[in-house]
């Protein structure tokens, strides 16, 4: 299940340098988390959060963000609390809500999906990259084993999947630079446009909907590996 926020700046557009980094992003979503008695410790705990958010996108003078989790109590209770609110900080800027919404996609017999977010796979201890190895079978071999970690850590049952997906289409490779506190750095990841399964048995469709609202990769409640289904158009 997912949400997607609307909001605009109270003292006309802000740069996008900003505030537009992962972490001051993140921030925002636990100072909400805060805000509620359900949610107030999801900081502090310990391995997988699973939830996940995409890159923020503007359309007009609005900017949108996704927010997405295998968990329908968390979602619904984040929403509850935008729903609540008038303002929120992302870095030292104030944000206004305009609205809040709630989505829910369903897992058919097939999928198509494009990312909202770069795709983080670690490799040998670093972020995998395409721009120095163009290796798709190290990518997916890593990317299958964080999903099947994920998601046996979340429901506590194997699962066992040949290839995550049967066709894909790489955009492109990222580097993205990430600020926190004083600390600069850059991580690597990858856009795509279609990541594609022709078929998906009855057993495996709880799977790829856990991936859905989990997201893809490594980072996920930093912000990375958000997918949507390619056909739905955001705002």
């Amino acid at each position: 299940m997912r949400l997607i926020i609307k909001f605009s700046p109270i003292e006309g557009r802000v740069s996008t340098s900003l505030f537009l980094n992962k972490f001051t992003i993140q921030g925002m979503f636990y100072s909400i988390f805060l805000k509620s008695e359900k949610l107030k410790n999801k900081h502090e705990e310990k391995g997988f959060k699973f939830f996940c958010f995409s890159d923020v996108f503007s359309k007009d003078e609005y900017y949108y963000i996704l927010f997405s989790s295998p968990s329908k109590e968390f979602v619904m209770e984040t929403y509850n609390i935008f729903k609540r609110i008038e303002y929120f900080y992302i870095g030292y800027n104030i944000f206004r809500k305009i609205d809040v919404k709630k989505l829910n996609f369903k897992i058919g017999k097939k999928i198509d999906w494009i990312t909202g977010s770069p795709v983080v796979v670690y490799y040998n201890n670093k972020p995998f990259s395409f721009l120095k190895d163009r290796d798709y079978s190290i990518f997916f071999a890593r990317l299958k084993e964080n999903a099947i970690k994920k998601y046996t850590s979340y429901y506590s049952e194997p699962i066992t999947i040949e290839e995550l997906f049967d066709k894909v289409n790489l955009k492109k490779s990222v580097a993205i630079p990430l600020q926190k506190d004083r600390k600069k750095f850059v991580i690597f990841g990858s856009m795509w446009n279609s990541l594609e399964k022709s078929y998906i048995p009855k057993e495996e469709r709880k799977f790829y909907q856990f991936l859905l609202d989990a997201g893809i990769g490594e980072k996920n409640s930093l912000g990375f590996g958000f997918i949507n289904p390619k056909i739905k158009r955001f705002p």
